[in-house]
């Protein structure tokens, strides 16, 4: 039973190692990869399971150190995007799950889409360059980095 649990995890460490080592710079183990639908819109899918905690993962270090940078997060989307740009986040997990800003640049409007369900989806469009970190308020390892490059 613990092997079926950890096999997972496993599965995410080596597609971690394997990109670190391709020195590809997107690393998101617990969101599936992003993919663009069109010009203006990325998609970043939340998959199944993705409300159970990582093997590691410490509220009080997370808490500590999100804003300032310096917390190496276990789960980290990044995508760099021109202005003017939407994001898109699906759910595919059978647990709701929110996307909040906690940093965005001045003058941008901070997102927060509240709680959606399974196969729903919500949608931000950035229009100010800078960086945005965002966090699921009940399932802080679900935390990303946006960079809006300007136009």
């Amino acid at each position: 039973m613990m092997l079926r649990r950890s096999f997972p995890f496993l599965i995410i460490g080596i597609v971690v190692i394997a990109s670190v080592a391709s020195g590809y710079s997107y690393v998101a183990p617990l969101f599936s990869a992003y993919n663009r639908v069109n010009s203006s819109v990325i998609v970043i899918k939340i998959p199944k399971g993705s409300s159970m905690v990582p093997t590691g993962f410490s509220v009080h270090e997370f808490q500590a150190n999100f804003v300032n940078g310096s917390y190496d997060f276990p789960v980290n989307v990044s995508v760099r995007i021109g202005a003017n740009n939407t994001i898109e986040w699906v759910n595919y997990d059978t647990t709701s799950h929110d996307v909040t800003a906690l940093v965005f640049p001045a003058g941008a409007v901070r997102f927060n889409s509240g709680f959606f369900g399974e196969g729903k989806t919500f949608s931000a469009s950035l229009t100010v360059p800078g960086v945005y970190k965002y966090t699921c308020a009940w399932h802080n390892w679900l935390a990303g980095q946006i960079t809006v490059k300007s136009a």
